[in-house]
């Protein structure tokens, strides 16, 4: 009897550390499409990464059934020039949306809200 109720515990601590880690590791393998976009646009821009302190990824989800579940995503960096961001917003496919500035980050044609 014991053995059988180690066996149903190990297997429900089993059960639940997948349900923990298999949504966490879709998701880090879904923003690598904003990455490798977010790293394009900063070329775009001539922003060197020796200019990123940090980047940050909000994912944009859907409350409907029937749509995809990630609809777009934002990406907020932080850069060593400026206390405040560049966002910049895509699509789901990760198309660039627009990019902008928050605080007193400054950048020649991207508007600053």
């Amino acid at each position: 009897m014991r053995n059988a109720l180690t066996g149903a515990l190990t297997g429900t601590a089993l059960t639940a550390l997948l349900a923990i880690t298999v949504p966490a590791t879709a998701a880090a393998q879904q923003t690598d499409r904003f990455e490798a976009k977010a790293a394009e646009r900063l070329a775009e821009l001539n922003i060197d990464s020796s200019e990123v302190r940090s980047v940050r990824y909000v994912l944009k989800r859907s409350n409907r059934d029937r749509s995809p579940d990630i609809i777009g995503a934002e990406a907020y960096v932080r850069l060593g020039r400026c206390s405040g961001y560049l966002v910049i917003q895509m699509t789901n496919s990760a198309y660039v949306r627009q990019t902008y500035t928050l605080g007193d980050c400054q950048l020649d044609g991207i508007p600053v809200y």
